[in-house]
């Protein structure tokens, strides 16, 4: 924002102060995102404590952990505002910020910001999140990673890895919403990638080995049902925050609009809960880590993921929109 004198900066001091305060009194979700050395990205979430004086105070949750040594350091903050009327619509915001303090309470950490001199529209690209529909979801196979991230790894490895299963959908009358099944050798290529390289192959799956079911995706990882003691096996035990997996999706473009995307990626498990999106399921949070990009000769080399991955977002955004128009023509 340019500012040419004093009634500009009032002004856009001003809107700084609307915002905020509008966000604070819909209790709107905070995010704080913070960057370590190696360019991993790490998403804090709170709400606005306090706006009124010359620093913003965010209140986080007692899960949240933050070391004293991020004090100075620059990090992105964002935060979305609903409006239910006349319909509902959203705005995000975004801004930068340095971080003047963290102050630990008994009920979690109260992070001390600049107050930003300008709040510019926008969102983070990785915190878009949609649930697609099955019909979008072609597969989604899930591996213990037993691979180094440094090094180029042969398709027919994977076969080899321990599989993650799902849960089977127990209702009859909801058969026809169960993720649809789609051979590998009826599948295209990867949607971006040369024309060379050649569609990952993949042991089929039995019948009573169901998949995971996608619960949620963006461009920074995704959410899936899986079974409660999904990963045991020899010395391993279900999985578990820390653990990694390889996982394969085939997603399909709304309306059938471009070939069927097909990543191969690898992620950590992130969150764990108790329940699970389907009955008899939990549900298990994963941030991809690492983008496989295949030879024509079927290796695997993995690419580190700095902001999400760029052809999900591409896809995630067509599926958000194609939602939005459904909602706007109803």
């Amino acid at each position: 924002m340019a500012l040419f004198g004093k009634k500009d900066e009032e002004h856009a001091v001003n809107l700084v102060y609307q915002q905020l305060r509008l966000a604070a009194d819909r209790r709107a979700r905070f995010y704080v995102v913070v960057r370590t050395r190696d360019g991993k990205q790490h998403s804090l979430p709170g709400l606005i404590e306090s706006y009124e004086g010359p620093t913003l105070l965010i209140d986080m949750s007692s899960g949240v952990r933050l070391s004293s040594a991020w004090r100075g350091q620059v990090v992105e903050c964002y935060f979305r505002i609903v409006a239910m009327a006349p319909q509902r619509t959203e705005q995000h915001f975004m801004f930068a910020s340095r971080i003047l303090d963290i102050r630990a309470l008994s009920t979690g950490l109260i992070v001390e910001l600049e107050k930003p001199a300008a709040i510019e529209s926008g969102q983070r690209r990785r915190s878009v999140r949609v649930r697609p529909v099955p019909e979008l979801v072609g597969l989604l196979e899930v591996r213990r990673d037993q691979s180094p991230d440094d090094g180029p790894l042969s398709l027919t490895a994977l076969d080899g890895y321990q599989r993650i299963t799902g849960v089977a959908v127990q209702n009859p009358l909801e058969s026809d919403t169960a993720p649809a099944q789609v051979p590998a050798s009826a599948t295209s290529a990867t949607s971006g990638q040369s024309p060379a390289q050649p569609p990952v192959q993949s042991a089929s799956s039995p019948a009573s080995d169901p998949q995971p079911w996608l619960a949620d995706i963006s461009a920074g990882g995704l959410r899936a049902c899986v079974a409660p003691r999904a990963g045991e096996g020899g010395e391993k035990g279900p999985l578990t925050r820390g653990d990694r997996v390889v996982l394969r999706a085939i997603l399909h473009w709304p309306g059938g609009a471009h070939q069927p995307l097909d990543v191969l990626l690898k992620a950590e498990v992130s969150t764990r809960m108790h329940t699970g999106s389907l009955p008899g399921g939990v549900d298990v949070g994963l941030e991809f880590l690492f983008d496989g990009k295949i030879d024509a000769d079927g290796m695997v080399a993995w690419v580190p993921v700095r902001d999400g991955v760029y052809r999900i977002a591409q896809w995630v955004n067509a599926v958000y929109m194609e939602y939005m128009r459904k909602v706007r023509a109803q």
